[in-house]
């Protein structure tokens, strides 16, 4: 997998590895990943390249840029780090399930109690490099790679899970990490909506989405040839509580900025709006977690 490759799912992948690994150069990075770095291949190489030249065009440190340029991925890893680990123990045989995975790799960093299992769910190129890439660490819990397209639900993902053990009668862990942003609206629902059903009561979502006015950003970005990733994003949303409450889930909403200032990567006061279409739109980044109602 290079750091050129076509296909959006698989280069956005490679780029969030790549910001991980290099939040491991800061003195005190938010979290530990040892394996980010190579499954990012080259994509570090050519950040810091660019990140360099904006450091000496700007008269800046190399430090200054990156905890700025990575400090999103930085929150957003440490926020479902967090919930992860406090949400394993309240459940004997903990399963989770990670959609859209990518590159993660919280099977083989994170500690886990004995009787989890982790499933992750992702296009098979994506699910096969990395496999092959970690072939030889050792996950620490039982551990499935789940072929599928969240787009497609023809692509027999879902059987494939509950073939793989998923019990539906059991609490269920989800992680969409930087996912629902790339779907487009109709996907987003259809993906929420089989979540739901999958779901008994007692299970929690861990989520990340962006406001409709982003959305309105990325296409202005693209249409101007910029945004490597940015340029991707189809859904947006403004309401998150309201969106998930109409398939059984009570949310909790928090602000990357409000967590980020908790741990020193955030300024008090962040720009929300901008000029998109010759309007004033609000823009932002919402980061949740939720428990199954019914």
């Amino acid at each position: 997998m290079s750091s050129t490759s076509t296909d959006p799912v698989s280069y956005t992948a490679q780029i969030v590895a790549a910001k991980r690994a290099i939040e491991q150069f800061l003195p005190t990075p938010l979290f530990n990943d040892p394996y980010a770095k190579d499954l990012a291949g080259d994509e570090v190489e050519h950040l810091l390249a660019k990140w360099r030249e904006v450091a000496d065009r700007q008269g800046r440190s190399l430090a200054d840029i990156i905890a700025k340029r990575t400090r999103y991925i930085a929150i957003r890893t440490r926020f479902f780090d967090d919930l992860l680990l406090a949400t394993l123990p309240q459940f004997s045989k903990p399963q989770v399930v990670i959609l859209g995975s990518g590159l993660d790799t919280r099977a083989y960093r994170l500690p886990c109690p004995p009787a989890t299992t982790l499933y992750e769910v992702d296009l098979p190129g994506v699910l096969d490099y990395k496999a092959n890439a970690l072939r030889n660490i050792k996950p620490n819990c039982r551990h499935y790679m789940i072929a599928g397209d969240l787009e497609n639900f023809q692509s027999g993902w879902i059987a494939r899970l509950l073939e793989a053990g998923l019990r539906q009668e059991s609490p269920t862990i989800w992680l969409l990490e930087g996912v629902v942003m790339y779907l487009p609206e109709p996907s987003a629902h259809s993906l929420l909506r089989t979540i739901a059903a999958l779901s008994c009561p007692g299970s929690v979502l861990g989520m990340d989405a962006v406001k409709s006015g982003s959305i309105l950003a990325a296409h202005n970005a693209e249409n101007a040839d910029r945004g490597r990733v940015v340029r991707h994003w189809q859904f947006g949303c403004d309401e998150p509580q309201q969106l998930l409450q109409g398939y059984g889930w009570s949310a909790e909403v928090s602000k990357p900025q409000d967590i980020g200032q908790a741990h020193g990567r955030y300024p008090k006061s962040m720009p929300v709006t901008a000029e998109v279409g010759g309007h004033q739109q609000e823009r932002g980044v919402w980061l949740v977690k939720a428990r199954k109602d019914r």
